[in-house]
């Protein structure tokens, strides 16, 4: 219902495919999630969700594709993109982190810089450790349709086009890009759709809050602790602090006047002007809001993905180191929010990227060059 009311405002049909979503597994996945290391979280994903739910997804993606000459899939959407091959009709990978490109300029999620030899030897022993788990999801994709592909389970790519949605200022991209790559730049819901409550414009009526913190896809459990924490690091550091929700419900009683608690469904994109500092877990989306805002940032990455984006932001400049979630207390975190506040440097590395990143129009960019190719292909 969250994505369906976004597509309604901006008049673009919608169908949901796959079982419906229930907060309370969705939670309990991510609070697993958090617990394993990243090749057990592969293992937890393929044998407890994807095989389970494949089929669902497949033939609910099977109707809703009907009638249509082009499709564009993230990367990860191995369902989508084998229902592009059923119906014979080409279409886009989108990647939204630059890491899972192979490149022989760094390592995976560009973790280290080895050497073009020792990069490329990285990758490869990367396939090796991660092919058992991409064979099962081999077997059921085979199973759906009959159609035998590889697939890489950090990043299936497109033969077609593939469209790197993440800003040239911040995700890194090297010389060795295949021809079939496009970075477009972030991708935006249009900005003048969102309405906020009264509640937080008469929170900033009176000039910025010191930090945001957003809990973005911890699960309920540990959203619930989380934002805890964040109450008791923001009373430590002293600062006027905007925390938001991570689920439905969560709203305690007798907040002081220098927190304020908003909706899980506010948009980065607006949140996230609203102070010179957020805390978060440095996904894609909430690593380029922040920097589109100008805010800098106070990290807490759990996933692989994120560590990359948590990476990225502290080689720009724009970010403390990131803070382990396993160490993570109130004391320290307080500690990091005053630091991230007091850097004048910092702030002025904000400040630059953010209106470096001003111009930037990915949307428009994917659809040129999805034109480009669709026309490219009727010539």
């Amino acid at each position: 219902n969250v994505y369906k009311s976004h597509f309604d405002k901006i008049n673009i049909p919608f169908a949901a495919v796959g079982p419906a979503l229930d907060l309370d597994k969705v939670g309990a996945v991510r609070d697993r999630l958090k617990r394993l290391s990243p090749f057990k979280q592969l293992d937890f994903l393929v044998n407890d969700v994807f095989l389970q739910e494949g089929e669902k997804f497949y033939n609910d993606f099977l109707v809703a594709s009907q009638g249509y000459h082009f499709g564009v899939c993230h990367s990860l959407d191995f369902i989508g993109q084998q229902v592009m091959m059923e119906n014979r009709l080409p279409w886009a990978s989108v990647i939204i982190c630059p890491g899972v490109i192979p490149t022989a300029y760094a390592a995976p999620m560009h973790v280290a810089k080895l050497g073009h030899w020792g990069n490329r030897l990285s990758w490869k022993l990367l396939g090796l450790v991660k092919g058992r788990v991409e064979k099962k999801i081999e077997d059921l994709l085979f199973g759906l349709n009959g159609i035998r592909r590889n697939i890489n389970v950090i990043g299936t790519f497109s033969p077609h086009l593939n469209l790197v949605a993440a800003s040239e200022f911040m995700g890194k991209t090297y010389p060795d890009l295949p021809n079939n790559f496009t970075v477009t730049g972030p991708w935006w819901v249009p900005e003048n759709h969102y309405q906020p409550p009264g509640a937080i414009e008469t929170f900033t009526s009176a000039g910025k809050a010191d930090v945001v913190f957003t809990l973005g896809s911890m699960g309920r459990a540990e959203g619930i602790s989380k934002k805890s924490l964040f109450m008791v690091a923001a009373q430590k550091a002293g600062v006027r602090a905007i925390i938001q929700k991570s689920w439905p419900g969560e709203m305690p009683d007798d907040l002081p006047d220098d927190i304020l608690i908003v909706d899980y469904k506010m948009p980065f994109h607006y949140l996230f002007r609203q102070a010179r500092v957020v805390v978060h877990l440095a996904n894609s989306g909430t690593s380029i809001a922040a920097c589109k805002a100008g805010a800098a940032s106070v990290t807490v990455p759990h996933l692989v993905d994120q560590r990359y984006w948590a990476a990225m932001l502290y080689e720009q400049g724009v970010s403390r180191r990131p803070l382990p979630p396993k160490k993570l207390t109130p004391d320290r975190l307080a500690a990091e929010i005053r630091a991230a506040l007091d850097d004048a440097v910092m702030a002025e590395r904000a400040a630059a990227l953010r209106e470096a990143m001003q111009n930037e129009n990915g949307t428009a960019n994917a659809v040129k060059a999805i034109e480009n190719f669709v026309y490219s292909i009727k010539e």
